[in-house]
């Protein structure tokens, strides 16, 4: 038995053009500018200036490494064993670039402590200075 192929594909210039639906608007004005999606939201401007500085820190006060840790990441989401693959380290290296060592009870180095440090003028005008604590790892339970 032979079946014969149809072309079901029909091309689309031989389709009827659906006709555009319009919605009136006349009503927009009862409601108040500041619901309206194109509203100014100075919040907006305030995340855009706080976006743009933690981005000139990224790019200013780390070294190569530690830049590339941090945008990895945090801007990539990245997890540690995935950017470690990708940089050539271990997974135990890329946690120190970003978070630091402790050491006699002190926290050395790491990218987040030169971040918060280049955006503590900035972040303090604005509101937004965390405790150290809150964005660090807890060491509980990791060897010294």
């Amino acid at each position: 038995m032979i079946h014969e192929r149809r072309n079901t594909n029909s091309s689309v210039s031989d389709r009827p053009r659906k006709k555009r639906r319009e919605v009136p608007c006349s009503d927009l004005g009862r409601f108040p500018n500041e619901a309206c999606a194109w509203a100014h939201d100075p919040a907006a401007d305030e995340r855009d200036e706080l976006h743009e500085a933690v981005r000139a820190a990224v790019t200013s006060a780390l070294t190569d490494k530690q830049r590339r840790a941090v945008e990895g990441y945090f801007f990539e989401g990245l997890s540690q064993g995935d950017l470690a693959s990708r940089l050539g380290v271990t997974q135990q290296v890329v946690h120190k670039t970003l978070f630091g060592v402790v050491r006699e009870g002190k926290r050395i180095g790491g990218a987040l402590s030169r971040l918060r440090a280049a955006l503590a003028p900035i972040a303090g005008s604005l509101g937004h200075i965390e405790s150290p604590a809150a964005a660090e790892p807890s060491d509980a339970g990791s060897p010294s």
